[in-house]
């Protein structure tokens, strides 16, 4: 049992941030707090079913379909806070829930670009993934992917320019 909690607090200490960045990039961030947690729960009762070279495609993947459910059931599962309905007295609750609301809708928003980045070039999204979620150097990404590191530099500065002239699209198309 001790050597499984350690290898727990390994994979927690190694995934962790990364898993959070990677949740972040659905749902808002105390939801993304709860999610990680309940994927290292997750992970715990399943830790001798998953091979160690799995464990961050595997935690990747539980985290994302827990928050595709979430933003499903159209997030009506409420976060807690550690609030009592007392400490809510002065907090303009609508602001904040408009705040969330924005937070999800540009998460989405996020989201489907970012698939489209996926879809269109495949190697550009792997790249900025690697770099900005699991802040690998361009050297180990250019390990990672068999190609010089150079080319990493302009794949993901090439992926930042696709990515904001979507954008700057997508705007255009919900002013006009």
């Amino acid at each position: 049992m001790k050597e499984q909690d350690h290898r727990l607090d390994d994979y927690f200490e190694r995934y962790g941030d990364m898993l959070f960045r990677h949740v972040r990039t659905f749902v808002d961030y105390h939801t993304a707090e709860d999610i990680c947690q309940e994927t290292f729960l997750r992970l715990a009762r399943n830790l001798d079913h998953v091979k160690p070279e799995m464990v961050k495609s595997w935690l990747l993947g539980v985290s994302k379909r827990q928050a595709l459910d979430y933003l499903k059931k159209g997030g009506r599962y409420r976060t807690r806070l550690g609030l009592n309905p007392e400490d809510l007295d002065g907090i303009d609750v609508n602001s904040d829930t408009e705040r969330i609301v924005i937070e999800q809708e540009e998460s989405r928003e996020m989201d489907r670009v970012l698939e489209c980045l996926e879809k269109e070039k495949p190697r550009w999204h792997d790249a900025l993934l690697m770099k900005y979620q699991e802040r690998m150097s361009d050297r180990e990404i250019g390990i990672e992917m068999g190609i010089k590191t150079s080319l990493v530099g302009q794949w993901r500065h090439r992926a930042r320019l696709w990515l904001k002239n979507r954008y700057a699209r997508k705007e255009d198309e919900q002013d006009g």
